[in-house]
């Protein structure tokens, strides 16, 4: 992996249950750590109901670093200027600890 390729700031979100004035419980992501990435991304189209629509998925490859290992696809995103993609599956590149791979989905708002 080359340095000069991470050109993309990324930041990974947690969700976490947020307490509001009143005491109620709600979830919200937070800000968890944030580096630069190589973003490789395609679109495609998928068929539901009748109905198709664009999906557009996006992968990030960071270089790895020990703050990411708890990053599973479950209650965690990526954000990336002003889209936001869902983690679909965590690739770590086999056992070498150099680079993590992160299969993503843009959500639709």
């Amino acid at each position: 992996m080359r340095i000069a390729d991470l050109n993309l700031r990324i930041t990974f979100q947690k969700m976490s249950v947020v307490t509001d004035k009143y005491g109620n419980h709600t979830n919200a992501y937070k800000d968890y750590f944030s580096c630069y990435a190589t973003a490789s991304g395609s679109g495609n189209e998928a068929s539901e109901a009748g109905v198709t629509t664009p999906k557009e998925t996006i992968d990030f490859t960071v270089r790895w670093c020990k703050v990411l290992d708890p990053v599973t696809s479950d209650g965690w995103r990526i954000t990336a200027g002003n889209k936001t993609y869902n983690i679909l599956y965590v690739n770590p590149m086999g056992n070498h600890r150099k680079c993590m791979k992160f299969h993503c989905e843009r959500m639709r708002k």
